[in-house]
């Protein structure tokens, strides 16, 4: 009887080995991304679904500080608090989905994303410790700034391209009202 455990924890065991994934089979197939040096041990799955609670909190606090864009005056530092946490956690959405390592090894080819993530830094500092409006306010203009020629670099012919389209709208939202008045 003894012997007959044995054989079975033994079975078990090699059974056991024989399932457990080994580190490179995390991402099975071909072309399959390399699991991230900062997170080894995450799974596809688990990826996915962090990146996908990360992006809800985002969505969240975007969609939260929509609320106060009507009274901005009033509650500009509510406002960019919650869009700095917002881009923070798209920020961290992306990192979780692509690994923190890749993603930031992409600061020494952009220098916009490092002034980017810099004014989001200084936004969050001047609202959570210093709790000054100016300098929050000035933070949050940065970062549109920064996302503003970022938009710009990416249309093809940079900004001679965005005259052009912007050109192209202005002159067809001409055709479409001119000939009918509009009530006033």
């Amino acid at each position: 009887m003894a012997d007959l455990n044995r054989q079975l924890q033994e079975y078990l065991s090699q059974t056991r080995r024989a399932r457990a994934p080994a580190p490179a089979a995390v991402f099975p197939g071909p072309g399959a991304p390399e699991p991230d040096a900062c997170l080894p041990g995450l799974t596809r799955g688990q990826r996915l679904v962090g990146a996908a609670l990360f992006a809800a909190l985002s969505a969240l606090c975007f969609a939260l500080s929509a609320l106060y864009a009507p009274l901005l005056l009033l509650y500009a530092r509510k406002f960019a608090l919650l869009w700095s946490l917002g881009s923070l956690f798209a920020i961290a959405s992306a990192a979780v989905l692509r690994g923190p390592a890749k993603l930031f090894a992409g600061l020494r080819s952009s220098p916009a994303f490092a002034v980017y993530l810099c004014a989001l830094g200084g936004t969050l500092y001047a609202a959570l410790h210093l709790h000054s409006t100016a300098l929050t306010a000035l933070g949050a203009a940065l970062q549109v700034a920064v996302i503003a020629v970022s938009v710009v670099s990416l249309v093809p012919g940079g900004s001679a391209g965005m005259r052009f389209m912007s050109g192209a709208a202005a002159a067809a939202i001409k055709r479409t009202v001119s000939g009918k008045s509009l009530p006033i």
